[in-house]
């Protein structure tokens, strides 16, 4: 038996899993397919729980599918070794992992649309900042490495700059340097959707000295091309 499973960050502690277990309800229910969602932080709804309990139900083959746009530590490091412990634990089983959200081509047209939907004067001197979560370990550097090329693949008249809420692209080094540069400054927040993260970002922002106009767009949120993305990426596994 196949067994799906979404697997976002989570915290241990608040509402966060809550309101993205609904986000993700809402997003996914004219879908045909069943999933799990886990949580990497959560002491009650973890991988590891959930795939015990799929395990007692007859499931012995996995598709997982991270909620994480690019390749960070819990991509890397933390996902791949539970399913290695897994494994050990129950050599029947066996698991295969989907690519990041960020890396499917759909997202460049979401992000695009983000853009797009931000009506300026036509001669406005702008540029846009598309501010992913970012990796705050020197360890791993496939997440920022992978924002740089997203961001190379946009398609847009103006600058588009690659920066992170965490780690050394940081918008917080620098943001208030490039604002002086442009008359409005265009803010793409890449996470799933406008809750905790996003509104750190926003706060951290409205603490700079910023000498332009801002326009911070709505993060991934309910975007059918969200939705895409997901079914595409547990269609590509084969288990």
């Amino acid at each position: 038996m196949i067994g799906n499973i979404l697997v976002a960050h989570g915290m241990r502690k608040g509402e966060q899993n809550r309101a993205l277990e609904e986000f993700i309800t809402t997003l996914l229910k004219n879908e045909d397919y069943h999933y799990e969602l886990a949580f990497l932080e959560s002491d009650t709804q973890n991988l590891e729980i959930t795939m015990e309990k799929m395990i007692e139900k007859g499931v012995s083959r996995f598709r997982i599918v991270p909620l994480l746009i690019f390749r960070a530590m819990h991509y890397i490091g933390d996902i791949p070794e539970i399913l290695k412990e897994m494994k050990v634990k129950h050599p029947h089983i066996k698991s295969e992992m989907s690519e990041p959200l960020g890396t499917h081509p759909y997202m460049k047209k979401l992000v695009e649309k983000r853009i797009a939907d931000v009506k300026l004067q036509e001669t406005s001197n702008a540029a846009t900042v598309i501010i992913a979560h970012g990796n705050g370990s020197g360890r791993f550097t496939k997440a920022h490495d992978e924002l740089k090329e997203f961001v190379k693949t946009i398609d847009s008249n103006q600058p588009v700059y690659a920066r992170a809420l965490y780690g050394v692209l940081t918008f917080r080094n620098d943001l208030d340097e490039i604002s002086k540069n442009y008359d409005d400054l265009i803010i793409v927040p890449l996470f799933l959707f406008d809750g905790r993260l996003v509104n750190k970002v926003k706060r951290l922002i409205s603490e700079m000295d910023i000498h332009c106009d801002l326009h911070i767009t709505p993060s991934i949120n309910f975007d059918t091309i969200l939705k895409l993305i997901i079914r595409e990426r547990l269609e590509q596994l084969n288990v």
